[in-house]
């Protein structure tokens, strides 16, 4: 296999392209310095790791050069068509790539794709990432501070709302959807129009521009609703069928994501009643499927009245260094603390520890904060309100919590004991005869006031005292760092998914991290001369 080996000597073309490249795209000229610091002997051997070497085949690019490749794709935003033309008229992409003067594109645009491909089957933007925070770190520190500095990092975690790329359908679209995809992939099969395959499938609502067009019913009309689901069922039915009785097991794979789209549709918004109609479901299936051309995206807020459909990214940024450390991507509907246990094992990957984790307190019930307790670190976020539902009541910070004894006090003296994760009601009667009952509970005659402790009570407990001193503030506002690091990102990326999958945008967000990292040791190359 050919490696990449572009010289390291400027030659007097790419000096004067140089010294246009330091204020516009100045991440060319620093690519172009130290490529081969970043793409040195270990990480070929890696990248080349990820092909066969049978000899079967043509022999691939350098798979260093597809590499640098798709960091310059990120960098401008390219897609893959417009990532071949810039290697051909595009001098700073040229001399990046070692190919000034070249008349042909040094790859194509399908082993571009199939690079990307295997770089997500064999974890190579993962690495990717480290290399580029392994030359940070580098950059950022002499040899002697290098061999004094902690394998422990200080890291704040984050994560921003990402748009799916997928068309996001209610429940007649979702299966129309899928069931037109059926079509048009068993047209090709059978090398047959599709009109045909819907004719002989008893599915002439597929004939419409629409599938609601091809209904035509009163959408206003409940009843009709109704009538719609059931023929829509009806139809899709017997396109399954169809296809069951004239296409083999071989043969229908291709079809299989379709029809699993079908059955998952099926289960999570349709219910058949008494009698045996079918009609939608009330109420929202908990992992509920909003798209077919994206199985994995989902219904996800950013807050209580401001939804959206996709993905979260989640960061975790070296309070230290500027630089991001590692990345990942959860459906839209997940909690954020899901998105903390990856990261962690990517850190943890790099043979770092996390001494110190700043994070937003959503992510306070991940396990990872539980195992950098464990490992002696420590934790900071902002705790949890303690706010009345009323103004005039006493909240939660009025009561005497003893976590020591286990012990609740009111303002009143009574005491309850407790244990985390208890909803502690105070004996009705003492609540009844007490004269502070107006100024403590709403609640109805013969019932306590009730509060709830935590789980997580006596770190809540910690988080608090933090929160009312001037140097705990200072602590927590550390994690603004991360909160700049999104927002950066948002910047170079969009709020758009640009692929398909909670894979590929991790794909998408590592290397949009890793030219983040790379900005960064430029910077601090800058700032040494």
């Amino acid at each position: 296999m050919e490696r990449w080996s572009p010289p390291v000597e400027l030659s007097r073309q790419e000096q004067s392209l140089m010294k246009r490249l330091t204020r516009v795209r100045a991440l060319f000229g620093f690519l172009r310095l130290h490529r081969h610091e970043l793409f040195d002997e270990t990480f070929q051997e890696q990248l080349e790791g990820m092909y066969r070497t049978t000899g079967a085949g043509e022999p691939p690019h350098p798979p260093a050069l597809m590499c640098m490749v798709t960091l310059l794709q990120g960098y401008v935003g390219a897609s893959d068509a417009e990532a071949v033309e810039l290697s051909v008229v595009d001098l700073r992409w040229q001399m990046v790539l070692g190919c000034l003067g070249a008349a042909t594109p040094p790859f194509s645009q399908g082993a571009l794709q199939a690079f990307r491909e295997r770089m997500l089957a064999h974890e190579m933007d993962r690495v990717l990432l480290e290399r580029t925070v392994a030359l940070v770190r580098s950059g950022a520190m002499t040899e002697g501070e290098r061999r004094a500095v902690s394998k422990a990092l200080r890291v704040a975690i984050d994560s921003r709302p990402l748009a799916g790329a997928g068309r996001v359908e209610d429940t007649i679209n979702l299966l129309g959807h899928a069931a037109r995809s059926i079509v048009r992939v068993v047209s090709k099969i059978m090398d047959r129009p599709p009109e045909e395959i819907c004719r002989k499938a008893r599915i002439p609502l597929l004939l419409a521009p629409s599938i609601k067009a091809g209904l035509d019913l009163d959408w206003s009309d409940p009843k009709q609703k109704v009538l719609a689901i059931q023929m829509l069922e009806r139809q899709v039915s017997s396109l399954q069928q169809w296809v069951d009785r004239h296409l083999d097991d071989v043969v229908e794979q291709p079809l299989r994501p379709y029809l699993d789209a079908i059955t998952q549709v099926r289960g999570q918004d349709l219910e058949t009643a008494e009698d045996g109609t079918v009609r939608i479901r009330q109420g929202v299936a908990p992992d509920r499927r909003v798209s077919i051309e994206d199985a994995e995206m989902r219904h996800g807020r950013k807050s209580r009245s401001k939804r959206f459909d996709g993905y979260k990214e989640h960061i975790a940024r070296d309070l230290d260094l500027p630089v991001i450390v590692a990345c990942a991507v959860t459906p839209a509907n997940r909690p954020e603390e899901e998105g903390a246990v990856p990261i962690a094992k990517d850190i943890q990957h790099q043979r770092l520890r996390i001494a110190e984790l700043h994070i937003d307190r959503a992510y306070v019930n991940s396990p990872v904060v539980g195992d950098v307790i464990h490992a002696k670190g420590k934790v900071f976020s902002k705790p949890w309100g303690q706010r009345a539902r009323s103004p005039d009541l006493f909240s939660k910070r009025d009561f005497n919590i003893d976590l020591r004894t286990k012990t609740i006090t009111c303002p009143a003296g009574q005491v309850e004991a407790f244990e985390p994760g208890d909803t502690v009601e105070f004996d009705p009667e003492e609540c009844g005869a007490c004269p502070l009952r107006t100024r403590c509970t709403q609640a109805a005659s013969g019932r306590g006031r009730t509060v709830s402790i935590a789980e997580d009570e006596a770190l809540q407990s910690k988080f608090r005292e933090l929160q009312q001193t001037a140097p705990g503030r200072a602590v927590l506002r550390q994690r603004t760092a991360v909160e700049h690091a999104l927002a950066h990102i948002a910047a170079r990326k969009g709020h758009s998914a640009r692929y398909m999958g909670a894979r590929r945008n991790l794909f998408d967000l590592r290397r949009a991290a890793a030219i983040q990292n790379l900005e960064a040791a430029q910077r601090l190359v800058q700032e040494a001369a």
